[in-house]
């Protein structure tokens, strides 16, 4: 376990933030965000009983009493039923927040635009919120009686089947908005949805000449979209294809360019898939990170019955197996039980940052570099565990500007903010 007192390694909890390196979040926190000045912004909403609202805590971890009242802003998003799931800082200082409708058969989803003191920007969308709505979609393209899933952890068509909830990216190229979802339909299952708006929360309709475009697992299979990247002038989507009977899925990534057409130039015809071998294994990407160079890193996890290996791989820009990386083989980590990587950065000095959960639950944070080994410099042995009283799952990470790792970690409805020393 980390020992934290007096510890200033790579790998230590950080004594500087909060109690030993962990800060309670408020009640309902859904989603953080590190700001350039090592601040965290803080999103809460996940009870139609609580109201939206985002938090800023200065770099110690506390509320920052400089932004809104005390520390605090209520999101004014009223309408129907919504709940929020991601928080996101744009280059220019402002925020966008992506929702979802409650219910046992929603239409909605939402994207909001904050400015930097957390009011509504009514300049985007309508009055600050932009929606997408199932009939948006053509039947063609989905199916008759269509529906969005109505919380990111809605279990759907088959028993032991759980989806994530939706995803969001920015360019830096040119501020389009990317945003994925699922949707079922009767007729044809599971199938994600990626859809593009411009910088004022419009359809982009150049996108797939319809701003969206379906991604369908083919007849007989499901999908679950788990991580969204944008990568220059393209974007990145992964997660799992799963089978009608509801095993387990195989691990895939797909590129879709500028005009959401799928990148026949990426991999094999615009798909990686990861390759689970002849062993029974199976997988599903979480996490996509770029590095500076281009390399992507695709975390995961991974495993054979019950038991869950840490799924780590490292791939060229145009898709191909990055052969330094764990000489081109995907990479199981196995330190501890019941291991599984949910979210990935990459560090300043091309070292690899993946956190997650192991033995019985806690918070795990592990250190790579660029050719597949543990690195040692980092807690000792290349990995840490977050030695608190309860276990906490894996949510995010993010990086700070000073190459600190920030994790949210769950436990029931209360939430932490964890961060680590680099």
């Amino acid at each position: 376990m980390n020992q934290i007192s007096g510890n200033t390694a790579a790998g230590s909890l950080d004594p500087s933030f909060g109690h030993g390196g962990v800060v309670a979040l408020p009640n309902w926190a859904r989603s953080i965000a590190v700001l350039p000045n090592n601040k965290l912004i803080v999103l809460t909403g996940a009870s139609l009983q609580e109201p939206i609202t985002v938090a800023q805590l200065t770099e110690a971890g506390a509320l920052d009493p400089s932004f809104g009242d005390g520390g605090m802003v209520e999101v004014p998003v009223t309408g129907y039923r919504m709940l929020v799931s991601h928080i996101l800082v744009l280059r220019n200082g402002n925020y966008l927040i992506a929702g979802y409708e409650s219910g046992t058969a929603p239409t909605r989803k939402y994207v909001c635009q904050l400015l930097k003191n957390g009011q509504l920007d009514k300049t985007f969308g309508e009055e600050g919120l932009a929606t997408i709505q199932v009939p948006d979609i053509a039947v063609a393209d989905v199916g008759q009686r269509a529906r969005f899933f109505s919380s990111p952890e809605q279990k759907l068509t088959t028993d032991g089947i759980y989806f994530a909830g939706e995803q969001i990216a920015v360019s830096e190229q040119d501020a389009k908005i990317y945003f994925c979802a699922h949707v079922y339909s009767e007729t044809r299952g599971v199938e994600g949805v990626l859809f593009r708006l411009n910088s004022d929360g419009s359809s982009d309709t150049g996108f797939n000449d319809r701003g969206y475009v379906v991604i369908s697992p083919g007849t007989g299979s499901n999908i679950r979209l788990t991580s969204l990247m944008v990568q220059g002038d393209g974007v990145l989507v992964g997660g799992g294809f799963i089978s009608a009977t509801g095993s387990r899925e195989v691990a895939f990534l797909k590129r879709y360019d500028q005009r959401g057409k799928v990148d026949s130039s990426f991999g094999e015809g615009g798909t990686v898939i990861i390759p689970n071998g002849a062993d029974g294994r199976t997988s599903v990407i979480y996490s996509v990170a770029l590095s500076d160079s281009g390399l992507i890193v695709a975390c995961g996890e991974s495993g054979k019955t019950d038991e869950k290996e840490g799924l780590l791989t490292v791939l060229n820009p145009n898709g191909s197996f990055n052969l330094i990386f764990n000489q081109g083989q995907p990479l199981y980590a196995d330190f501890l039980l019941n291991l599984f990587f949910s979210t990935s950065v990459f560090q300043h000095g091309g070292k690899i940052i993946v956190s997650g959960s192991g033995g019985g639950g806690y918070v795990v944070a592990a250190r790579y570099d660029l050719f597949g080994n543990l690195d040692p410099t980092f807690g000792g042995k290349g990995w840490v565990v977050h030695d608190s009283i309860v276990a906490l799952a894996v949510e995010s990470s993010e990086l700070t500007a000073d190459n600190k790792i920030v994790v949210l970690g769950k436990r029931s409805l209360q939430k932490s903010a964890v961060r680590y020393l680099g």
